[in-house]
C-alpha cells in the first residue's frame, strides 16, 4: 500500500487523525479501569486489604503479561502474514469492551468476586494489548516518516484528552449519584461506561482509517506459525550487527516495565497508604492525564536541546528523584518521616491533608516526565535505526514493551507479599529504575536524520 500523494506535503494528514482517533476511543479505558477508578475499588471495596489488594491487582496484571509474552511473538507473525488488520481489531475491541462491562458484577461480599475481577482484568489486559500490536501496525498507513511522530503523538494526547474526558464524567456521577446508586456503585460500573465509550467512539476509526497488509494476504491462508523459529540465532545476529540498538532497547524494556507499573499500581497505592476514596483516585488520574499532554507536547523540545538519548536519562533521573519523594510521603509527614506534617483535616471536599495536596503535587511532573521518556525513547529510535530498517526495529520496539510486561507489576507482588508493606512493595518499583538508567548510559547518541523517506 502507498500513501497518497497529500500525504507527503500535509503535516498531518486525515489519515493520521483516524489512526490517533482509536487511542481515544480505546485509552479511557486503561485510565479509568486500570489506573485510577476500578483498581481501587477493586482493592478496597472488594477484597478490603490494603496490601493483599495490592498483591492481587500485581499479580492479575503479572499473569495477564505472562500471557501476552508467551503470545506477543507469534501474533505479530501471523499478524505479518495475515491479511486485513481492521477486522481482527474490532473483534479484540469487541472482546476487550465485553470483558470491561463485566465487571459491572464484581460487587463486595460475593465469593465469587475475587476470581471473577481476575479472569476479566486479565481477559481486558490481553485483549487490550493485543489491539496495540494491530493499532501500531497500521501506523505505516497513517502517513509517511516525516509525519509518524506528529501522528504518534496525536495518539497519545487524543487519548489522554478522551481520558480526562470520562473521568471528569465519572467524578461528576460519583458525587452525585443517580438512581439511589453509590459512590461505590459508580466505581463499579466504570467498566461498563468505559466499555460503551469504546464501542461508541471506534465508529470514526473504521470508517476513515485504510487498512494496510501486503496484497493478496488473507488470514485464511496464512501460517499460524513460521516455518523456521531460531529466535536465539535471530536475536544474536541483531545484537552483532546493531549492538547500539540493541543496547538502548534492552535498557527501554527495563525502565518501562517501571514505568508502566508505576502507572498502573499507583491508585492502588494512594488508596491504601493515604486512604484516598474512589473520587479522589480519579481526580489524581485527571490530574495525571492533563499532565500526560503537557509532557507529550514538551518532549519535542527537551529532545532538540539535549538530544534524544540525553533527554531520556534526565527524564529517568528526574522520575527517580521524585518516585522517591512519593514514597517518602506519609499522612503525619514527609521524607520518610523526617518533616512532620499537620494531620488535621481541611474543609474541602478531596485531598483534605496536607499530605495528600502534597502527593498530588508530584503527580504533575511525574507523569509530564513519563510521557516525555514515552516520547524521546520513539524519537531516538527513529534516529539510531537504518533508513530501510526503521519497520523492523518498531516492530521489536513493540514485541519488548510486551515480553516483560510483568516484570514491573511482578516485582511489586513479590515485594508487597514478603514484606506485606505497601511502601516497600511499590518502592521496589525504583530497582528498575536505576537499572535501567545504568543500561541507558551505554547507548550512543545519533544525529537525528532528515532524509528518511517512506515509499
Amino acid at each position: 500500500m502507498t500513501h497518497s500523494p497529500h500525504s507527503k506535503t500535509r503535516v498531518l494528514p486525515m489519515t493520521g487523525v483516524w489512526w490517533a482517533s482509536f487511542d481515544w476511543a480505546r485509552s479511557p479505558f486503561y485510565y479509568v479501569v486500570v489506573l485510577y477508578v476500578f483498581s481501587a475499588y477493586f482493592s478496597e471495596a472488594v477484597i478490603g486489604d490494603s496490601a493483599r489488594g495490592q498483591a492481587i491487582f500485581s499479580s492479575t496484571v503479572t499473569i495477564a503479561g505472562l500471557a501476552m509474552a508467551l503470545i506477543a511473538p507469534f501474533l505479530g507473525g501471523f499478524m505479518d502474514r495475515g491479511g486485513a488488520k481492521k477486522p481482527v481489531l474490532l473483534g479484540l475491541i469487541v472482546l476487550l469492551a465485553l470483558a470491561s462491562a463485566g465487571l459491572s458484577f464484581v460487587v463486595p461480599g460475593a465469593s465469587y468476586s475475587i476470581p471473577l475481577g481476575m479472569i476479566l482484568l486479565g481477559m481486558a489486559g490481553c485483549a487490550y494489548s493485543s489491539t496495540e500490536l494491530f493499532h501500531n501496525a497500521l501506523l505505516p498507513a497513517a502517513g509517511n516518516v516525516r509525519q509518524i511522530s506528529v501522528i504518534s503523538g496525536l495518539g497519545f494526547s487524543m487519548g489522554s484528552l478522551g481520558a480526562v474526558v470520562l473521568l471528569l464524567a465519572i467524578i461528576a456521577l460519583m458525587r452525585s449519584p443517580p438512581f439511589g446508586l453509590l459512590e461505590s456503585d459508580i466505581a463499579r460500573l466504570s467498566g461498563l461506561l468505559s466499555a460503551l465509550w469504546m464501542l461508541v467512539f471506534i465508529v470514526p476509526f473504521y470508517l476513515g482509517m485504510p487498512d494496510f497488509h501486503r496484497p493478496g494476504a488473507r488470514w485464511r491462508t496464512a501460517r499460524l506459525l513460521p516455518t523456521t523459529w531460531e529466535p536465539i540465532k535471530a536475536t544474536r545476529a541483531l545484537f552483532k550487527e546493531y549492538p547500539n540498538i540493541m543496547r538502548f532497547l534492552m535498557a527501554r524494556m527495563v525502565f518501562m516495565d517501571g514505568l508502566n507499573a508505576l502507572f498502573a499500581i499507583s491508585a492502588v497505592y494512594v488508596a491504601g497508604v493515604l486512604d484516598w476514596r474512589q473520587s479522589e483516585t480519579a481526580m489524581m488520574g485527571i490530574v495525571a492525564t492533563c499532565s500526560v499532554v503537557i509532557g507529550g507536547l514538551s518532549a519535542g523540545a527537551i529532545d532538540r536541546l539535549f538530544g534524544a538519548r540525553n533527554a531520556i536519562l534526565i527524564e529517568l533521573f528526574s522520575i527517580t528523584a521524585i518516585f522517591f519523594f512519593q514514597i517518602g510521603i506519609q499522612k503525619d509527614s514527609i521524607l520518610f518521616g523526617l518533616i512532620p506534617l499537620s494531620t488535621e483535616a481541611a474543609a474541602r471536599e478531596a485531598f483534605s491533608h496536607s499530605a495528600d495536596l502534597i502527593y498530588i503535587a508530584t503527580v504533575i511532573p511525574m507523569s509530564a516526565l513519563i510521557i516525555a521518556a514515552y516520547s524521546s525513547c520513539r524519537s531516538l529510535l527513529v534516529q539510531l535505526s537504518p533508513a530501510d530498517k526503521i519497520g523492523h526495529f518498531f516492530g521489536i520496539y513493540a514485541m519488548t514493551s510486551t515480553v516483560t510486561v510483568w516484570l514491573g507489576p511482578g516485582l511489586v507482588a513479590v515485594a508487597t507479599i514478603i514484606t506485606h508493606n505497601q511502601r516497600i512493595g511499590f518502592g521496589s518499583l525504583a530497582i528498575l529504575f536505576v537499572l535501567g538508567s545504568i543500561l541507558m548510559i551505554g547507548v550512543k547518541s545519533a544525529a537525528p536524520s532528515d532524509d528518511i523517506e517512506t515509499s
